[in-house]
């Protein structure tokens, strides 16, 4: 196998569109200060709408027979409901047999409170999904899987931060493979330097990180968490949220929707298998 055909999945969150329903006016502004966009919708429980969006998505990746399918975390919305999890898991199972699934665990899958993540939190994400961070080789390509979560709040778990920079030290190095990181958050969203916020990783951490990430000759990071559609750093594309194809060639990387295709070698793509239109 000389080209890789990947298709990158992230935050089919089931329980979302419940948890975003009901939102007043005001609910809806603060949102947008935050740069989250929520759309007014009924309230509503259960997690029907996103489970019909991610049978779509799972449709479409047997149709599409890709080599890999990347999760790139935020599986489910709430940690603590165990339906969700199941269901997920269930709805999951319909990905066809031949077909691998490697995960990257979010915020929403790892964090008791969505955001900081504990010992406990992680025992149950591995004890479900296996390891949360790890390098495996997919045909010409390594991936080199990270545990955003940790990375962006590590102040209840600094062992664990310091095991995965341990991790990297060891596998962020120039090979003979193209090298693809997979995460949940972005490293950033427009530029590497940009200032903190929910949507990308701290820079006292991002800036190591990246440096890693450079001298290791990496091209492509693929990243959730934003809920929207974007390649940042050397090239840029914006456009709503769906399924993502990606071709990635020994020299090259490519992605394809319907809408159309983007072609170049920006660090920090994000994708989101569901067209959240409320956030």
């Amino acid at each position: 196998m000389t080209t890789l055909r990947a298709v990158f999945l992230a935050d089919s969150q089931l329980g979302m569109y419940a948890t975003f329903s009901g939102m007043s006016d005001d609910d809806v502004a603060a949102y947008a200060a935050r740069g989250m966009r929520v759309r007014k919708v009924p309230p509503v429980t259960g997690h029907e709408w996103d489970a019909g969006q991610y049978i779509r998505a799972v449709a479409a990746v047997n149709a599409l027979r890709p080599d890999v399918v990347l999760f790139g975390g935020d599986m489910i919305d709430d940690p603590n409901r165990g339906d969700q999890l199941d269901d997920f898991l269930r709805l999951s199972a319909a990905i066809d047999r031949d077909i691998p699934v490697h995960w990257a665990p979010g915020n929403h899958d790892a964090a008791p409170d969505t955001v900081v993540p504990t010992r406990e939190s992680l025992a149950a994400y591995r004890e479900v999904f296996g390891p949360d961070y790890y390098t495996v080789e997919v045909g010409p390509v390594r991936l080199v899987v990270l545990n955003t979560v940790v990375i962006d709040h590590p102040e209840l778990v600094p062992d664990e931060w310091q095991a995965q920079r341990d991790f990297l030290e060891e596998v962020l190095v120039p090979g003979d493979r193209e090298t693809i990181v997979v995460g949940h958050h972005p490293l950033f969203v427009d530029r590497p330097d940009e200032p903190d916020t929910y949507w990308n990783l701290p820079g006292e951490r991002r800036g190591p990180l990246l440096g890693q990430i450079h001298r290791a000759g990496v091209r492509l990071v693929l990243a959730g968490h934003w809920h929207r559609n974007g390649i940042a750093w050397r090239w840029w594309y914006r456009g709503r949220s769906g399924t993502r194809l990606v071709t990635i060639p020994r020299d090259s990387a490519s992605s394809s929707s319907p809408r159309g295709s983007a072609r170049g070698t920006g660090i920090s793509p994000s994708t989101d298998p569901a067209a959240y239109d409320h956030h």
